[in-house]
């Protein structure tokens, strides 16, 4: 799984948490620790948090740059802490960019075509929010 796709399903994770218990991420922390070997790795004051990004990349490291990349093209945002050797990311949220890019897929081809070049996440014709979710990270959220 590339990097993109990894964002991409993170951010429907990300997105469907906010939209069923929007407080559960204000608190939430999640960190990336870099280890003695150049890898990092990944940790958080949730082990369910942990377990579902770990669930969609096992490779901490694609769980990083995934995340980094929705921070960058602003689709999320948060507070971070940086330490010698880590950066922990607190109060995770979407922003609008990252909704509108999300719900963009039920606005016809444009969005479809928007976000499955985004994030290399195939989008059918008839899917909308609730199928995409449900097809690439419904099993994490039962």
């Amino acid at each position: 799984m590339t990097i993109k796709e990894t964002a991409g399903k993170m951010l429907l994770y990300l997105y469907q948490l906010q939209r069923t218990v929007p407080s559960s991420m204000q608190y939430r922390q999640l960190g990336f620790i870099d280890k003695a070997d150049g890898k990092v790795g990944l940790t958080s004051d949730k082990k369910w948090l942990t377990r579902d990004l770990l669930d969609i990349s096992s490779q901490s490291s694609d769980v990083f740059n995934g995340f980094i990349f929705l921070v960058d093209k602003g689709f999320i945002r948060s507070r971070e802490r940086t330490t010698s050797g880590a950066r922990i990311y607190v109060g995770i949220h979407l922003t609008a960019a990252g909704i509108d890019v999300v719900e963009g897929v039920e606005h016809g081809t444009d969005g479809k075509d928007v976000f499955g070049a985004t994030f290399n996440i195939p989008v059918a014709e008839d899917m909308n929010v609730e199928t995409l979710i449900q097809e690439n990270v419904g099993a994490l959220l039962k």
